[in-house]
């Protein structure tokens, strides 16, 4: 069909079939059809056929529509619009009043659409003159509204004209007693109160009043689009607002019941809108998972339409998200970053530019936090010369501020006062509140490098207004760590405790925000560590030893504290919550409960981050509680070393240098017996002699041990006192991330108690050895290989399942899917396979998801590799899971603890776990786990079983590496083989 055929078929189908006809034929639609149609219109009013006419001209109509709704490029939209006025002409001259009427009507919208004001106030003007001529005053009011849209509209926008149009419109639908009446009255109302927001107006108040008044009527007549649009005009008065006004919880309430609305509407634009302010408003709030969240569905949204800006807005977003929890999630932050300028630089707009300023100053952010100076200010130039070239204030204010801070991270503190300056000078024309108390605190963290702390804390509490004002916690937060720092080096050691407490409770309530993001809790715990350990340091040198006790485990484990409450007490994932940190009382009573000798560490860092010293308290189960501290100034003035580095070199004398994590397996590496006992004796000399008087005399109490930082590779086992003699020779040894997760572990086993049968044995033990090994590239970059077979891993497994008296899945039965299932139902848990510490990290470069895997066989289904992740999300609810593997015990050393395989099966529901700290030896683990078992049958005090099999093994194995190296956390009752 072409384009004559086309218009003869509109022209006499029957009334209300021509939206099929051009559905059908939509590659005929284009401005040159509308210009035969036309023409073809022209011929008709010289005939004087005025039914047909109007009729092709109802049908133009449509189609310019159809036009418009279509994105057509303005080019061909004007030639439409060129033929629209060739009409308009033709109606004039035969006083086709009704059809000029239509005309008119929608061709100021299409001169709207290629952002011609001028030539849509004309045609306003003149809709008004003929709608006053037949006395339509719905039209009046309404054509008035739309000539003060476009009087806002022009580029030297006249709002006294928009408003006094405004006005005009609103006296007549005022007048009108109709549903449609009440609905423009809204829309009127609603435009009149945007007027007076940004980018127009700052009138919040007039604002607010306005558009509350639209939102009763709205409401009174369900009109749910103009509900919809008054809450996000009242919402952006409230984000929009200067000042002390801002109140973006205000706005966030707004704009999520607006969401919803147009989300049911189908106006998948102003949901858009919606999205993009909420997130913006959950950032400034430290509500970073839901800020995630928003900039998720954006970014949906954008790839399901293929919106280039949008989707770069979106990933930019996002990465300022992920920047904002810390350290873990930095490489993820940086990933969305260069997404985002991949395709902003792509693109030549407004929008588009701003993001090239934006993902560049994201990208030096990154490298500031890792080091490389160089190439973060790099990008900071980069950045401010293209916010210069667009004249984009923000943008430069911005740039000019993350130079100040390199320039005093080289110590060039002159520089930086001066970009400083220079950049709260552009903020304070802006009224850009909290980045005038982020540069106003930036004066102070200058006057603290040169020592003048009163002068550091007058800018501090004048930035802290500045946060209070907007409702930033982590603004205020981090600005309370930075006064009660000041106040330390002033002496005034209330202020700082006070300043501190105030911070940490801030900090908590933020990472309360992040629902079950167990990652995000981890990654921003990091970055907010400094208060805690600040606070620690205060309250030591006010020698208050019991609350910095409750400080020191407030500051562990938090994370995983957090997840365990949640996961016992059966909460929603999206609960606001963190869990209450122990107070001395209740530590008192855990050590009661355990009747168990609790010793806590804590590494204190000051000054330039060399190590000082080490905190130890010892909690008796009589609640005696006992403070001491270990100097390790003597460690790094006489041997030039940190205590990170004495542990490695005491794993290294042991045998087991740290492991290439581009390989399955370890060599073992022999030393003089000399040395490593020299090693073994400092960490003794450290860690246990200053205490070894509290510890027990009974060799079968047991002693917990709640390491800090790198204390978690520590092989307490091994510690040798000055005699030669082991730890575990003296004492039964276990360890925990935190004292409270001690009640949690133990809770989580009453748990697993109650639901077991009396029956439930042996049919509930799973054993796991040698599985065919799945193929895994382990170097980046290479091709993937085979793991080698474990033999001795093989003979474990059968000798464990003799003991235990049930089958193991040994070869290709130890396939993934069918492990994931019995990890479900197992009481006790056993893997004998290849423990890879660094898998997520080899595979994606990044530090996204957690570390570790365990091999396993694959069926096809399932790759072989047994995630850390995968572990995670599974409910298990065995009371025993032994891991002997290389390097289960090992991960990401945070503040939160060893973030790892172990971890994982904690978080799952673990509540007794045996890992290892290095790669162990084939023959002598099978001793040892043989000996377990053997052990485990005849006491059930897992913590006993696992002294006993060292003990023992040590007589056949005398050197540590091939004892030493399994670690117990968490409980030491409760399996069902005795």
């Amino acid at each position: 069909m072409d384009n004559k055929e086309l218009i003869e078929a509109l022209l006499n189908c029957a009334n209300g079939e021509e939206p099929e006809i051009l559905k059908a034929n939509q590659n005929l639609i284009n401005a040159r059809l509308i210009q035969i149609m036309l023409d073809y219109a022209t011929n008709l009013a010289t005939i004087n056929d005025t039914k047909t006419f109007e009729r092709l001209i109802k049908i133009v109509i449509n189609l310019l529509i159809t036009l418009k709704n279509a994105n057509f490029e303005s080019q061909e939209f004007s030639k439409a619009i060129n033929c629209y006025e060739q009409l308009l002409t033709i109606c004039q001259e035969r006083s086709y009043q009704q059809i000029e009427m239509m005309l008119l009507y929608y061709i100021r919208l299409f001169y709207r659409y290629t952002d011609d004001y001028a030539k849509t106030i004309e045609s306003s003007k003149r809709l008004l003159v003929i709608a006053q001529s037949f006395e339509n005053r719905f039209l009046e009011a309404e054509t008035l509204f739309h000539l003060g849209i476009d009087y806002q509209g022009l580029r030297e926008r006249d709002l006294d004209s928009a408003r006094n149009n405004y006005e005009q419109s609103l006296a007549i639908a005022e007048q009108i007693d109709s549903e449609a009446g009440k609905k423009l009255l809204v829309d009127i109302l609603n435009t009149l109160g945007s007027s007076y927001n940004p980018p127009y107006d700052w009138g919040l108040g007039t604002a607010t009043d306005i558009c509350t008044k639209s939102l009763r009527i709205a409401l009174e007549i369900g009109y749910r689009h103009g509900e919809a649009v008054a809450l996000t005009c009242i919402g952006n008065a409230h984000y929009s607002a200067p000042g002390q006004s801002r109140n973006f919880p205000e706005a966030i309430k707004c704009y999520e019941r607006a969401k919803v609305i147009f989300q049911e509407t189908g106006d998948l634009e102003k949901e858009v809108d919606a999205l993009y302010h909420l997130q913006d408003s959950y950032n400034y709030t430290s509500n970073y998972a839901k800020a995630i969240e928003c900039n998720n569905k954006l970014l949906t949204i954008a790839r399901n339409f293929n919106n280039r800006l949008l989707e770069a807005r979106a990933l930019f977003d996002l990465g300022r998200s992920y920047d904002a929890l810390g350290q873990r999630e930095k490489q993820k932050a940086k990933n969305y970053y260069e997404q985002s300028l991949a395709i902003a630089d792509l693109i030549d707009n407004q929008t588009a530019h701003w993001l090239q300023v934006r993902s560049r100053q994201g990208l030096g952010g990154y490298y500031t936090v890792n080091g490389d100076l160089t190439a973060a200010e790099r990008c900071y130039q980069e950045s401010l010369t293209i916010a210069e070239n667009i004249s984009e204030e923000q943008g430069q204010a911005n740039a000019l501020q993350a130079l100040a801070e390199i320039y005093s991270y080289q110590g060039n503190l002159k520089q930086a006062w001066e970009y400083n300056e220079r950049s709260l000078t552009l903020k304070e024309r802006l009224q850009d509140q909290i980045g005038r108390g982020n540069s106003i605190g930036f004066r102070g963290r200058i006057y603290l490098l040169r020592g003048e702390y009163t002068e550091a804390l007058e800018f501090f509490e004048q930035s802290l207004q500045f946060m209070e004002d907007l409702n930033n916690d982590s603004g205020k937060a981090s600005t309370l760590t930075d006064i009660g720092l000041t106040s330390l080096y002033l002496n005034q050691i209330e202020k700082a405790e006070s300043k501190l407490r105030q911070g940490i409770e801030l900090w908590e309530s933020v990472r309360g925000r992040l629902g079950d993001h167990d990652n995000f809790r981890v990654s921003i715990f990091e970055q907010q560590a400094r208060t805690y350990n600040l606070l620690l340091d205060v309250l030591i040198d006010q020698e208050k030893p019991l609350p910095a006790l409750e400080i020191a485990e407030r500051s562990r484990a938090r994370a995983l504290v957090d997840l365990l409450s949640r996961r016992l007490n059966g909460r929603l994932a999206e609960t606001e919550t963190t869990a209450t940190s122990p107070t001395i009382k209740k530590i008192r009573q855990i050590a009661q409960e355990k009747n168990s000798i609790l010793v806590e560490y804590t590494i204190i860092k000051r000054g330039n981050q060399r190590l000082e010293s080490i905190l130890i308290w010892v909690i008796e189960p009589t609640g005696k509680i006992t403070f001491r501290r270990s100097d390790l100034k003597s460690l790094s003035q006489q041997q030039n070393i940190s205590l990170a580095q004495l542990v490695i070199n005491s794993r290294e004398f042991i045998g087991v240098r740290g492991r290439d994590r581009t390989r399955a397996s370890v060599e073992i590496v022999y030393v003089s017996k000399p040395e490593e006992t020299q090693r073994l004796q400092q960490l003794h000399s450290l860690l246990i002699k200053p205490i070894a008087d509290l510890l027990p005399s009974d060799p079968n109490t047991h002693v917990i041990f709640i390491p800090h930082q790198e204390l978690f590779l520590v092989p307490f086992a091994a510690i040798q006192d000055a005699d030669g003699r082991y730890l575990v020779e003296k004492h039964t040894i276990l360890t925990a991330p935190s004292i409270q997760v001690l009640t949690l572990t133990q809770k989580k086993l009453e748990q697993i108690k109650s639901r077991k049968l009396p029956g439930e044995k042996s049919s509930n033990i799973l054993i796991v050895g040698n599985p065919v090994m799945p193929t895994v590239s382990l170097d980046v970059g290479q091709p993937a290989k085979q793991l080698s077979s474990l033999p001795g891993a093989e003979k474990e497994a059968l000798a464990i399942s003799k003991v235990l008296n049930v089958d193991p899945l040994i070869g290709a039965q130890a396939v993934e899917s069918t492990i994931k299932s019995k990890l479900l139902q197992a009481d006790i848990i056993h893997l004998a396979t290849h423990g890879l510490l660094d898998y997520r990290q080899l595979q994606d470069q990044s530090r996204q998801g957690l570390p570790g895997a365990l091999a396993l066989a694959s069926d096809g289904t399932e790759d072989g590799l047994l995630t850390a992740d995968e572990i995670f999300d599974l409910e298990i609810n065995a009371s025993l899971v032994v891991l002997s593997a290389c390097d289960t015990g090992q991960g990401e050393i945070t503040s939160d603890g060893i973030v790892g395989l172990s971890r994982s099966f904690i978080s799952a529901g673990t509540p007794s776990i045996i890992v290892s700290l290095w790669a162990i030896p084939d023959a002598p683990t099978a001793d040892l786990m043989t000996e377990f078992y053997n052990q485990l049958k005849l006491n059930s005090d897992k913590a006993q079983a696992l002294r006993q099999a060292m003990l023992k093994t040590m007589k056949r194995h005398p050197h540590p590496k091939d004892w030493a190296a399994f670690t117990l956390i968490g409980e030491t009752q409760g399996t069902f083989l005795n």
